[in-house]
């Protein structure tokens, strides 16, 4: 009983501080939610974007692993850039991206991802794509960044030897099948003549219909190697950034934060001042 007449007061007690209370918690809640949302939306804005880029150099490094489809390096390689934007080593990051010190001052964040797909049994493999996140001061930069982040790929050292030899040696393999195209055919049109349809053997090396085979599937392989030639680059965008026009602020986000604090502040504000008066009667 004495405990149930414990638990009372305690709410009672609760209650009346609240009353007794209600206008500095009041104040200061709505003081400290007041002066969060109007810093947000006197501080400069900022402007978020997205793009969705690829890069072959998975394919220049040649790996035969089922990790091929990995863009880890890429994304990687871009992240590395946030270390320069947290330091606000400005001078660098411009430097890399050859890009003026203002449009690399404008960069408050940038970060890069990899897209994964669903598979079989729930497990997500690689894909060939990744997306990178970029946030910045002005929205007019947006464009320069992204030339910025194609230099920065094209002269990496590393990214850069590899795909000249993978250019070297594709245009090589190209020239060789274009001469073993060039036998097969020779040897299929002395054939021709001295062919009995009625006696072809599909199993025999010679038949000229492996051979007819044989040659669809290297030019097939030069496709291949022409198309990889002419679109695989050290980084390439298949969607660009969106020059978004719309700022972001989060001031509903950082007014809710601000809010809460603000209440929790101006309870214990309260309890001092209760604790100050009650020392003074």
């Amino acid at each position: 009983m004495e405990k149930e007449l414990s638990l009372k007061e305690i709410i009672s007690g609760a209650i009346l501080f609240f009353i007794n209370s209600r206008k500095i918690i009041i104040a200061v809640t709505v003081f400290g939610t007041l002066s969060a949302i109007l810093f947000q939306k006197l501080r400069p804005a900022y402007y978020n974007t997205q793009a969705i880029a690829t890069s072959g150099i998975a394919d220049f490094e040649r790996l035969e692993s089922k990790e091929v489809l990995s863009q880890r390096v890429a994304v990687d390689i871009i992240n590395l850039l946030s270390l320069d934007i947290r330091k606000e080593d400005y001078g660098i990051l411009a430097k890399k991206m050859n890009i003026s010190l203002e449009t690399a001052s404008a960069i408050r964040s940038i970060k890069a991802e990899e897209i994964m797909s669903d598979g079989e049994e729930e497990q997500r493999s690689s894909t060939s794509k990744f997306s990178i996140e970029l946030s910045v001061s002005d929205n007019s930069y947006i464009n320069s960044i992204q030339d910025g982040l194609v230099y920065y790929f094209t002269t990496n050292q590393y990214i850069k030897g590899y795909y000249e030899q993978f250019f070297l040696t594709t245009s090589n393999e190209i020239n060789a099948i274009d001469h073993e195209v060039g036998s097969l055919r020779a040897i299929r049109n002395s054939e021709k003549s001295a062919i009995d349809i009625s006696s072809i053997n599909l199993n025999s090396k010679r038949d000229p219909y492996n051979i007819n085979n044989q040659i669809l599937g290297l030019v097939n392989l030069k496709s291949k190697h022409i198309t990889d030639l002419a679109l695989l680059k050290p980084l390439s965008f298949v969607t660009s950034f969106s020059l978004t026009e719309k700022p972001e602020r989060q001031v509903l986000i950082l007014g809710g934060i601000a809010a809460v604090f603000s209440f929790l502040f101006s309870i214990l504000i309260a309890l001092f001042y209760n604790v100050y008066v009650k020392s003074q009667e």
